[in-house]
């Protein structure tokens, strides 16, 4: 059991970009957190699979997980923002999470 909880991962630590914009976000006021997360979403959805998604199909995707558990499922817009980052390729996520960073970095100047 202590070997498990020793080799647990968050899906966001796999990729050190990830964890970096994820770890920098959680960490910041909670307007900037929206702010970011509102213009990520936006970036995200304009990629697959999301694109090609009816809304009712993105919301069923970020909702689907009803326990409040994680830091950023007390906060709607944060969770729907790590929800569809969580979901999309690897690719696209490290893309984003590339873009996160620096638009928290610009706006920290």
């Amino acid at each position: 059991m202590v070997e498990e909880l020793k080799n647990f991962q968050r899906w966001y630590d796999k990729d050190p970009v990830v964890s970096r914009c994820i770890n920098i976000l959680e960490n910041i006021e909670t307007r900037e957190k929206h702010r970011t997360a509102t213009f990520l979403t936006n970036e995200i959805i304009l990629k697959q699979p999301y694109c090609s998604m009816l809304p009712e199909e993105l919301y069923n995707l970020v909702m689907n997980e009803k326990r409040k558990r994680r830091w950023y499922d007390f906060d709607e817009i944060l969770k729907i923002f790590m929800e569809l980052l969580r979901h999309c390729p690897e690719a696209s996520r490290k893309e984003i999470a590339v873009k996160a960073i620096k638009f928290l970095e610009a706006a920290a100047t």
